[in-house]
């Protein structure tokens, strides 16, 4: 049984090793308050650069969730997009690793269901509620490999939008699992 566990943790992350992830999470707008908050799926494709720690990875994402607009009013916020990003990874605690990110992204942004009224005063909204955004992004993640081949995730992630008119920063903690391809 010893050498069964052993085996089966007994590798290290290889260069130029291949990976698929799935994460899901929840999502604050940035504010105080957690009624704001939604969620947000992503999957990807990461590597292994080099026999030095260096990752890199290219995700596609949907972020569900609200942003405050003015005197109160919230309104719902749908993102969808691509992120591509490079990072580093501490192996020193095999079969735990250390992961950080940093990128960008892009998408598309879809404020109050694409409605150009704001739902109180049903006044007209002076920025463009569909379009697209861009920003930048990074992430802290501890990565459990438990066999060979599948590794679970969590993290927490920060974006900072440098287009959109409606959310400038929110993060997010996430879990999932990521599955070695080679």
């Amino acid at each position: 049984m010893l050498f069964f566990s052993i085996v089966l943790n007994a590798q290290g992350r290889r260069k130029d090793q291949s990976s698929i992830h799935a994460e899901y999470g929840y999502m604050n707008s940035g504010s105080d308050s957690l009624k704001k908050g939604g969620y947000m799926a992503k999957i990807g494709y990461a590597r292994v650069i080099g026999d030095k720690g260096f990752l890199g990875k290219a995700e596609a994402f949907y972020q569900d969730y609200k942003v405050n607009y003015i005197d109160g009013i919230v309104l719902p916020y749908q993102r969808y997009g691509l992120s591509v990003q490079a990072g580093y990874s501490y192996e020193g605690l095999s079969p735990v690793y250390l992961n950080g990110w940093f990128g960008a992204y892009g998408g598309y942004e879809n404020v109050n269901d694409g409605n150009t009224k704001d739902p109180k005063y049903n006044a007209e909204i002076p920025a463009e509620v569909k379009g697209f955004v861009y920003g930048l992004t990074g992430s802290a993640e501890v990565e459990y490999m438990f066999t060979r081949k599948l590794s679970l995730l969590i993290n927490y992630t920060q974006f900072y939008d440098l287009k959109s008119s409606f959310s400038e920063s929110n993060y997010a903690f996430f879990g999932g699992l990521r599955y070695y391809i080679n």
